[in-house]
């Protein structure tokens, strides 16, 4: 029923079914009014990115299941999302365009007004607010002439105001694109522990982000999520993807047949090995099947050391704590 009622389409001859709220650059800071592009402006970086798109839409049951991954490939094409972006995603995910814009406008993650090539977004809340996130935010208002919700003339810096960036112990933090940035170190934005942004560290990654504008013309495409599914969303996941946790409750214990050997697995391992310690290699011994609650090494004895080796499908976990028998 849910996913009836999310996936409804209503009937065209209610207008207001097809039509969506005003652009939310207001409400997410950016203070001047975006002027939306129509679709024949935009239609060629979409109908470029239809192949990515389509194979998306196989990874998933239900058109609509692939809605947020969609308005990630579109935002990667044009910058945003505009609104015109939105009936374009409704239509490839099989959904109504009112769907897609509550979606669309529900995570702020998605930018639905042009921003600069770097955009600096300051935590306001608590933990910030009372190591001085004001401060800075008004620091960097000055440094760069704009005020918050603006963009710099040379169309490099946006400012706006964000809620809890989840980093309170860095606090007054601020997220430079998708990085979290307190500081600069071995060339590279970086946050380090219980480091927060000073006067000093906000002119080092401003710095920074002028020097990379200098050398690399444009930046390159970025995974928002930290590089799961690789460089741009729609892409194959890696065969490392979150691997299946480690063999658990490893035990190794001399019996009259050899050594036995028990532990715990979770329930997506759909392989195991069994391993033995050969000086200082390891020797798989078996592959008890995964409803296995024991395996009998033969030709064990006391003192010998073993390991269990975990795989779900392709993925294989890092291997079990060492148990000596």
């Amino acid at each position: 029923m849910i996913e009836f009622v999310s996936n409804t389409k209503f009937a065209p001859s209610n207008p207001k079914a097809e039509e969506f709220g005003e652009p939310l650059h207001l409400q997410r800071g950016h203070k001047s009014a975006t002027t939306q592009p129509t679709y024949e402006e935009i239609s060629a970086k979409l109908n470029s990115a239809e192949q990515r798109v389509e194979a998306l839409l196989n990874q998933y049951p239900v058109k609509q299941g692939a809605l947020l991954e969609v308005l990630w490939v579109i935002q990667s094409e044009l910058g945003w999302v505009p609104k015109e972006s939105v009936r374009w995603a409704a239509k490839m995910c099989d959904c109504s365009p009112a769907h897609a814009w509550g979606v669309a406008t529900f995570y702020t993650m998605y930018k639905h007004a042009p921003t600069g090539r770097f955009l600096l977004q300051f935590c306001q809340n608590i933990c910030c607010h009372i190591t001085g996130a004001e401060d800075i935010i008004q620091i960097a208002e000055k440094k760069l002439g704009i005020k918050t919700g603006e963009t710099t003339k040379d169309n490099l810096f946006s400012i706006v105001r964000v809620e809890c960036l989840g980093a309170c112990g860095n606090g007054p933090v601020m997220l430079v694109n998708d990085d979290f940035a307190t500081d600069v170190a071995g060339g590279e934005l970086a946050m380090p522990p219980n480091v927060g942004l000073n006067e000093e560290r906000l002119d080092k990654i401003i710095s920074w982000c002028k020097e990379r504008a200098e050398k690399i013309q444009q930046e390159p495409k970025k995974d928002p999520l930290g590089g799961i599914t690789g460089a741009v969303h729609g892409e194959p996941q890696s065969l490392d993807f979150a691997p299946p946790p480690p063999a658990l409750g490893v035990k190794a214990t001399p019996v009259d047949s050899g050594v036995s050997i028990v532990w715990k697995i979770a329930p997506e391992v759909t392989s195991l090995a069994v391993e033995r310690k050969n000086g200082s290699k390891w020797e798989a011994i078996g592959s008890p099947g995964v409803k296995d609650k024991e395996f009998i090494d033969a030709n064990g004895k006391a003192g010998c050391e073993y390991r269990v080796i975990a795989t779900s499908g392709a993925r294989v976990a890092k291997p079990s704590a060492e148990a000596k028998s």
